[in-house]
């Protein structure tokens, strides 16, 4: 009983160590900061949608605004786990790659979040499936957002844009039609 416990003490010692490497590795505009509680929490996983396993990927942030920038970082662990923060009044795109399958992004809005709002800030808790690559599948769709979230006065939180991603869904699944009749 004491082994057991000894050695899963030594994992959760592990997997802090890990997370705590990717947060350090990230630059401070998607870190987080005690004091700003204007900032929507990211976090989840990656699973592979041919294995329905977790699996690590290479993540790329990008904010547009005023002062655009990007980072690109890898999952802080070998289960795809991934964590970072986001401020207000931008529209990021943030992009999941993993050689053999395709990329996927995902586009946050905050510029439409009303300041009174953002009493404790807002969670965002992601599952990103990764689908196989297919020859042929076009770069241009893979460039551009696969989904969008954004703010809802209705439920005063972020949520999915559905509308958006059932027509991104269809486009996606004609393209791979395409490839694969090839």
């Amino acid at each position: 009983m004491n082994r057991v416990l000894f050695l899963l003490l030594i994992a959760l010692q592990v997997l802090s160590f890990q997370a705590i490497g990717q947060k350090k590795s990230l630059p401070d505009w998607l870190a987080s900061e005690k004091k700003n509680e204007k900032l929507v929490h990211v976090n989840g996983v990656t699973i592979a949608d041919d294995t329905n396993s977790e699996m690590p990927t290479r993540i790329t942030v990008e904010i547009f605004g005023s002062e655009p920038k990007k980072a690109t970082f890898d999952t802080f662990s070998d289960r795809g786990n991934f964590e970072f923060f986001l401020r207000p009044n931008a529209i990021y795109h943030i992009s999941f790659e993993k050689d053999g399958y395709l990329t996927k992004m995902l586009e946050v809005v905050t510029d439409n979040i009303p300041d009174k709002e953002w009493k404790v800030g807002f969670v965002l808790e992601l599952q990103v499936s990764m689908e196989i690559s297919v020859e042929g599948f076009s770069d241009e769709l893979q460039s551009a957002p696969y989904a969008r979230c954004m703010y809802s006065g209705k439920s005063r939180k972020i949520e999915f844009d559905k509308a958006f991603s059932k027509e991104s869904k269809a486009s996606w699944e004609k393209e791979r039609l395409r490839c694969l009749k090839k």
